[in-house]
């Protein structure tokens, strides 16, 4: 059973309440703005946990992000490819 759908809840619920504490400190005094902020701090780490969780449970690539063969140049040719030979041989049609 997946509880994909359980985590991203409890990741938006806590941002939601990151919103709305960094609303209250827009206009608490001073001393409440402080233990406002310890606060958004906790619930900061509460959501990189949760965060943490989708990234690491996620079938798939997360959107925006390259595909992992474009990280480190264009593939070699898939047909004539032999990892033995000299680099730079593959991709060069067969002499006959």
């Amino acid at each position: 059973m997946s509880h994909h759908h359980l985590v991203k809840r409890a990741l938006e619920i806590d941002l939601e309440e990151i919103k709305h504490l960094a609303a209250a400190c827009r206009t608490a005094p001073v001393a409440v703005r402080h233990v406002l902020l310890g606060i958004i701090g906790d619930e900061t780490r509460e959501a990189c946990i949760w965060n943490t969780m989708l990234a690491h449970y996620h079938d798939g690539m997360m959107p925006g992000y390259p595909d992992p063969g474009d990280m480190y140049g264009p593939r070699p040719p898939c047909g004539d490819y032999d990892p033995y030979k000299e680099k730079g041989d593959y991709g060069k049609a067969k002499q006959e």
